[in-house]
């Protein structure tokens, strides 16, 4: 299966049910559209987390967000929405 990244439509139906982006002094948080598409990416091609291309953030920042999505119920939100 090939991998598309997600559009401005599915990505505004998604993006409600990640978590706020706070305003903080210091080093920038990560683009959390970025990190989805590097979780998709991850899904869809079948590679592990040490693959997911630089684009879309480091592989342990991709992966650490796919935890907190994980362990804080957010991936099942997003399935019941869509």
């Amino acid at each position: 299966m090939s991998f598309r990244e997600i559009d401005d439509v599915l990505w505004e139906s998604m993006e409600p049910y990640l978590p706020p982006q706070k305003s903080y002094t210091g080093r920038p948080r990560a683009n959390m559209r970025k990190l989805m598409n590097g979780i998709l990416y991850v899904v869809m091609t079948g590679c592990t987390w040490k693959d997911v291309p630089r684009k879309y953030g480091s592989k342990s920042t991709v992966h650490r967000f796919h935890l907190y999505l994980c362990e804080h119920g957010i991936y099942q939100k997003i399935f019941n929405e869509l």
